[in-house]
């Protein structure tokens, strides 16, 4: 990422005057170079780099990671960690503020180089997945299908306004109970309760596509829907189940 601003932030001015060389060279924009932490959150609120690298040692009242935890908050940019101290408490200090690497004192322009591409590379993924998942929950909350999702321990972890409708429990009040407290269904001929499909999709490692049998939901007012649903499994990245979604909507009736 070519032409991101970076904040430097040392006290040791020859240090920093070198960061800055280096970082130009390599096709970068520095913003400004200060020594204080202070300084430091007023230039992060000015400029809005893409990146700051902080020296977790400076003089004054405010170290850096004081000041790297403020910008955070306030400003959520990303910072690389500058340091001659990598003692186990400092780096516990400063793995509290999520940092995105880490540079050992002295370094040299090849360490700089990948530090800061590879810095940039995961917070530009990192603002897509955000982006990517805020797109996605505007899209599941405003769906005419009733959707929730239920988590390896058959708990309920979220309901769309849709799926509060029907089931009659807010979403409030949904989330952390058994998925079968909150959807309770009947088979539609019998009127008989039957096992949850996200229990069952669970138990299986399955997914399953029920439309052609449909239930009766039972509300939390005692109110009947007729309904169809889908259960699908979420696999993790070891290809374990990390969960159901369940999508159901209203079934026609026989005859109309």
């Amino acid at each position: 990422m070519m032409n991101a601003k970076i904040l430097i932030v040392d006290d040791e001015v020859v240090v920093a005057e070198a960061i800055r060389r280096q970082l130009r060279s390599l096709g970068y924009s520095v913003v400004g170079v200060v020594s204080t932490g202070t300084e430091a959150i007023q230039l992060a609120g000015e400029y809005r780099p893409d990146l700051i690298l902080m020296d977790i040692k400076l003089k004054g009242p405010m170290d850096g990671i004081e000041a790297a935890g403020t910008i955070q908050l306030r400003y959520a940019i990303p910072v690389i960690y500058l340091t001659a101290f990598s003692d186990e408490e400092t780096l516990e200090r400063a793995r509290a503020t999520l940092p995105l690497a880490y540079l050992i004192k002295p370094f040299v322009s090849s360490d700089l180089r990948a530090a800061v591409e590879l810095a940039l590379f995961r917070h530009r993924v990192s603002r897509m997945a955000e982006q990517r998942g805020r797109w996605l929950n505007t899209v599941v909350q405003s769906m005419g299908d009733a959707v929730m999702t239920v988590d390896p321990q058959g708990k309920v972890t979220m309901l769309n306004p849709a799926a509060e409708r029907l089931t009659g429990w807010l979403q409030s009040e949904a989330i952390g109970r058994p998925v079968e407290e909150i959807v309770v269904l009947w088979d539609a001929e019998s009127k008989r309760p039957v096992l949850n499909p996200a229990l069952r999709a669970l138990a299986m490692g399955k997914s399953s596509d029920l439309a052609q049998r449909p239930f009766l939901l039972i509300g939390r007012q005692g109110d009947e829907h007729r309904i169809d649903e889908t259960v699908t499994v979420i696999q993790d990245d070891k290809g374990g189940s990390s969960g159901v979604v369940m999508v159901f909507r209203a079934a026609p009736r026989i005859g109309v």
